[in-house]
């Protein structure tokens, strides 16, 4: 028979006191949890949303809170902001890219005060098929602009503030409003490029074209039909925009081969942006002035002769496509400006 020996029972106690600490340390943090959850159904309840981004220290309000990057004042609701666009991720890391890509949108307003040109080379995506990819270049982005613009502000390179002449001459500096639509399309390709079976992108950066825009703080992307993301709901409203178009336009859209150039622009990126934003507003475009920035230039022999079409069917607006080397085409009334 096992005998106890003398230093087992103070042993058997010690466990006793222990354990009944780490059960009074449990019952702590279980009601500092509860009460938690309280507090944050109240806040939900009344419109406040928590994480809700604040401006980097720093910066001009830092501490303050801001929008969601390139959105306007923070709604309820603004959790749709996402929509799909980045399957597998949480609120908490979708807040935590919009806030990256602010900090850079906030620096480059500021940079634009002295060299109106500039934008973050860093175009890297890593870990394909993964948010926190697309949120550690969102990062880099940031700290280049804000580095950037450390430089300008202390005068390292001879810049010293705005050209004399610029303030002599009053003429107005750029817009303040900034949407860093290369850093949105990047996330976009990080968090849908799943890798293949040899870790590979599977839809690496030169094949195909990401467009991004935003309305009213939502952010829609357009891709073309080979990316993963297109949808069977994409290529049946844009099989049925040809055929509408055909119909109307038969001197700029083929009748003979439906599948060939130009109507093939239908089922490219710039036209699916258009499309997919239309469709969630309440199928018209109608009133707006949109900007769409791509990763590719538009192609002559299709999308610029269809789109202007397209979008004069779907209202109309005044949209502004940017283009990866900085030059733009706006096209409004069924045409080119």
């Amino acid at each position: 028979m096992h005998a106890i020996n003398e230093g087992e029972p103070h042993r058997y106690s010690v466990m006793g006191v222990e354990s009944a600490i780490l059960r009074s340390k449990w019952l702590v943090a279980a009601a500092r949890l509860e009460n938690a959850l309280r507090q944050y159904s109240r806040t939900v309840k009344y419109g406040f949303n928590p994480d809700q981004p604040r401006v980097p220290r720093g910066n001009p309000g830092g501490g303050q809170w801001t929008r969601l990057a390139g959105g306007g004042p923070p709604r309820t609701g603004s959790r749709n902001r996402y929509g799909s666009n980045f399957p597998g991720s949480t609120y908490g890391q979708q807040v935590r890219l919009d806030l990256e890509i602010a900090r850079t949108e906030n620096a480059i307003r500021q940079i634009r005060q002295y060299n109106p040109d500039w934008k973050p080379t860093v175009q890297s995506v890593t870990a394909p098929g993964s948010i926190e990819g697309a949120i550690r270049n969102a990062e880099a982005r940031a700290r280049q602009a804000e580095s950037y613009l450390d430089q300008l502000r202390s005068g390292i390179g001879g810049n010293f503030g705005p050209p004399a002449e610029r303030e002599a001459s009053r003429v107005p500096l750029p817009s303040s409003s900034v949407f860093d639509g290369d850093a949105w399309i990047n996330a976009y390709r990080a968090t849908n490029n799943m890798p293949d079976l040899f870790g590979r992108p599977s839809w690496p950066s030169d094949k195909g074209t990401v467009a991004v825009t935003e309305i009213e703080g939502k952010l829609y992307f357009g891709v073309n039909s080979i990316a993963p993301s297109y949808t069977m709901v994409d290529q049946k409203e844009a099989e049925n925009w040809r055929r509408a178009l055909i119909d109307k336009y038969p001197d700029v859209l083929r009748a003979d081969n439906i599948g060939h150039v130009p109507n093939d622009s239908l089922f490219h990126a710039e036209s699916t942006v258009l499309l997919r934003a239309a469709k969630d507003n309440n199928g018209t475009l109608e009133g707006r002035t949109i900007e769409v920035h791509t990763d590719r230039k538009i192609c002559v022999t299709s999308c610029v002769r269809v789109l202007p079409k397209l979008g004069l069917e779907l209202g109309n607006p005044n949209v502004t496509f940017i283009q990866p080397d900085g030059t733009t085409r706006t096209m409004r009334d069924g045409r080119w400006k």
